[in-house]
C-alpha cells in the first residue's frame, strides 16, 4: 500500500542524516529547509566514532574520512599542571579518535550522498502550520510567497532549537541557561600546540581556554571568563585570552575567520514522539558542547527513527514500533544534558576546595584502566545502549557475552531489516542474535532459535511474519 511521504522540516546534519536513510530505504520523504542556503560557517566540529560507524552503509563515512583532522588525545591543563590526559588510541572500533571536520563540509557531503541517492533538499520552504488526524499529517508549507497544502504520514522535526514544529505543538522545552557568557573564533595560530591534541585550560578564577585543531593551522578556540566578554570580539580579544592563560609565548593569534559570543542553553523537549511528530537534535535537546556530542546525538537520533518508519511505512510493521523511538532516545538525550552539566560545572567552577578536589582525583580516576575505558568510549559514544528498551528481549549470553541493547561491533546491516546471525555453529556454544537495522543487538539467547527469533520479529518489532 502506498503511503504519503514523511516531511524532514530542517536540512542540518540530523535532517540530511534522515532523509538519507530514507532514500537508501526506499521511504518517501519531502526534505524542507526555511534558509535560502547553507550555514556559512563551521559551527560543530567534532565526529565522534560511533557516528562514523553509522554512517557508514549510507556511504557518507568513506567520504568524510578523506577531510577528516584527526585528533588522537584529549588534555586538560590547571595553570601549567597537566590534570588528565586522555588518549584514545586502541578503543574497540575502526576510528579511535575525534574526527574532526567543518559541520559546512559534513553537511556538504550528506548533501551529495543523498543528491546521489535521487534524494532532493527544497530550500526557502517554510512550514506555517499543522494538523493531525488518524490518517496522517496535513502540513501548510510556504515558499515564494506562495501557501499550499500537502499530507503527509509523519513529521520529523530536524528544524533546530528554535523549531517551529515544536512551536506548533505547544511543546514545553525546558531548562536552564548557563549565567557564564562565550566567545569562540575560528582561527589561525602560530603555535606549538600540538595539532593532534585538543587542549582544555583552566585558571583559578574558573575561566577556561578551549583549542580544537581543525588542522595543522586554523584551530577553534573557546574562551568562557566570569570578566565581561565583548560582544563583538575582534582578534586582539582572543590574543589577551591567550596572554591571560600564559601562553602568549608560544601561541599568536593571526587572524580570525568566523568569531562569536554565545551563552549555554541545557534543555529539552516535553516529549520525543508527539502524536505524529517525531523530535531531532536541537529541536529535542541542547546541552553544552563540552564531549562534542550536539550533532552526533542529532544524528544517532535519525539513525534510530529511519528504520523504524522504513519497517512501519513500507512492511507493515505495527505502528507500536515507532514508540521505541522516544523510548530510547529520550533517556541517551537526558545523560548527554546531566553530563554535560556536571562537565561544565567542574571545569567553570572558582571554588578552591572543589577544583583542588577535581585537579586531585582525576588524575587517580583516569589511571584506573575500567574507569579510564569506561571515559574514553563514552566519549566516543561507544558506550550508547537500549537495554531498557521494548525491543531489548532475553538479555545476555552466557556464552560470548553479548548483552541486548548493546552496540555490536561492526555489525549494522545495510538494510532496514534485521538480520538473524548465529554466532557459533556448534549449538552448544552458539548465541542467536537478532541485530537491529542500527547495529545493535535486539533478541540474544543462548543456542540456536530460530523459532524464537521469528517471534521476535513477530511479536516486539511487529513485522508480519507467519512462524
Amino acid at each position: 500500500m502506498a503511503h504519503e511521504p514523511v516531511l524532514i522540516c530542517g536540512a542540518g546534519p540530523t535532517g540530511l542524516v534522515l532523509a538519507l536513510e530514507c532514500a537508501r530505504f526506499g521511504v518517501p520523504f519531502r526534505l524542507i529547509d526555511r534558509a535560502a542556503g547553507p550555514a556559512q560557517y563551521s559551527q560543530a566540529l567534532v565526529i565522534q566514532a560511533r557516528t562514523l560507524e553509522l554512517l557508514e552503509p549510507s556511504g557518507a563515512t568513506e567520504r568524510l574520512l578523506r577531510h577528516v583532522h584527526r585528533v588522537d588525545a584529549v588534555c586538560v591543563y590547571d595553570g601549567a599542571h597537566q590534570v588528565v590526559e586522555i588518549d584514545l588510541a586502541g578503543m574497540p572500533t575502526a576510528y579511535d579518535y575525534v574526527a574532526v571536520i567543518p559541520q559546512t563540509t559534513t553537511e556538504k557531503i550528506l548533501l551529495d550522498r543523498l543528491n546521489a541517492m535521487g534524494g532532493r533538499l527544497e530550500r526557502g520552504v517554510t512550514l506555517t502550520d499543522l494538523s493531525f488526524d488518524d490518517g496522517g499529517v496535513t502540513a501548510t508549507l510556504e515558499s515564494d510567497g506562495r501557501a499550499a497544502q500537502q499530507r503527509f504520514s509523519y513529521v520529523a522535526a530536524c528544524d533546530g532549537a528554535h523549531s517551529t514544529v515544536r512551536k506548533l505543538r505547544n511543546l514545553s522545552f525546558s531548562g536552564h541557561t548557563l549565567r557564564e557568557s562565550f566567545m569562540l573564533a575560528d582561527l589561525v595560530l602560530d603555535t606549538t600546540l600540538d595539532p593532534h591534541r585538543i587542549a582544555i585550560h583552566l585558571r583559578d578564577d574558573g575561566s577556561v581556554l578551549v583549542f580544537i585543531p581543525i588542522d595543522g593551522t586554523n584551530w577553534r578556540m573557546i574562551c568562557e571568563s566570569p570578566h565581561e566578554i565583548p560582544a563583538d570580539p575582534q582578534l586582539a580579544d582572543f590574543q589577551a585570552a591567550i596572554d591571560v592563560f600564559g601562553l602568549g609565548d608560544t601561541t599568536h593569534a593571526i587572524r580570525t575567520t568566523w568569531t562569536a559570543r554565545y551563552s549555554i542553553s541545557q534543555r529539552a523537549v516535553s516529549h520525543y514522539r508527539d502524536d505524529r511528530a517525531f523530535f531531532l537534535g536541537d529541536a529535542a535537546h541542547i546541552h553544552s558542547p563540552i564531549g562534542g556530542q550536539g550533532m552526533n546525538a542529532g544524528i544517532q537520533d535519525a539513525i534510530n527513527l529511519g528504520w523504524k518508519l522504513a519497517l512501519v511505512l513500507l512492511d507493515g510493521a505495527h505502528p507500536k514500533l515507532l514508540d521505541t523511538y522516544a523510548q530510547e532516545r529520550e533517556p541517551v538525550a537526558h545523560r548527554f544534558v546531566r553530563i554535560t552539566d556536571l562537565g561544565n560545572r567542574l571545569l567553570l567552577t572558582p571554588n578552591r576546595v572543589v577544583r583542588t578536589l577535581r585537579d586531585g582525583l582525576a588524575p587517580l580516576a583516569t589511571r584506573l584502566p575500567a574507569l579510564r575505558k569506561r571515559l574514553r568510549e563514552s566519549i566516543a559514544d561507544l558506550r550508547v545502549a537500549y537495554p531498557t528498551s521494548p525491543l531489548s528481549v532475553h538479555g545476555r549470553s552466557h556464552h560470548n557475552g553479548t548483552i541486548a541493547g548493546a552496540r555490536l561491533r561492526g555489525s549494522r546491516p545495510a538494510t532496514y531489516h534485521p538480520q538473524v546471525l548465529i554466532d557459533d555453529a556448534d549449538e552448544d556454544h552458539a548465541t542467536t542474535i537478532v541485530v537491529r537495522p542500527d547495529g545493535y543487538a535486539g533478541y540474544v539467547i543462548d543456542g540456536i532459535q530460530d523459532t524464537g527469533a521469528e517471534l521476535y520479529l513477530r511479536n516486539v518489532i511487529g513485522l508480519p511474519i507467519s512462524v
